[in-house]
């Protein structure tokens, strides 16, 4: 069973939750950013019922939109680190940076605000929550140990 882990950010927007199993790998990220990340979506790939699962978009429509695909086989998430920023009254997450035990995706967003990492150890980031509105208010993980 996955874990739930914090949430970095503020208590703005609409909370979500994508939590596809710890069965599941995520094996594909699409984050849209500006001055901030203004939306993210992801994909996993479940081994137990061989079943791809998407999460839909949760944010706005701003930003440059970026696809970021990780190999389910050998590849997987293992951190996640960013900042988050006071904008324009409402406390949301600024940039967002994407480790895999292989390479590092990132940063997306500005990198101006407060720093926080999603430290990890033998484990695997399987899936997300947070809140969102216009942007991504709020970012948090589920994790589940390492199998690879």
């Amino acid at each position: 069973m996955a874990n739930k882990a914090r949430s970095w950010g503020g208590p703005g927007g609409v909370a979500w939750d994508y939590n596809p199993g710890s069965d599941s790998s995520i094996i594909e990220i699409v984050i849209s950013h500006g001055d901030v990340v203004d939306s993210v979506a992801f994909k996993s790939f479940n081994g137990a019922t061989g079943q791809t699962i998407s999460s839909g978009r949760h944010g706005g429509n701003g930003g440059v939109s970026d696809k970021i695909s990780i190999d389910g086989s050998g590849e997987y998430l293992s951190l996640i680190s960013g900042t988050t920023l006071d904008y324009f009254g409402v406390v949301v997450v600024e940039s967002l940076t994407f480790h895999t035990n292989l390479t590092t995706y990132g940063p997306f967003g500005l990198m101006t605000g407060s720093a926080f990492e999603i430290p990890m150890e033998n484990g695997e980031i399987v899936g997300f929550f947070g809140r969102a509105g216009d942007f991504v208010d709020a970012l948090g993980i589920y994790v589940t140990p390492s199998t690879n």
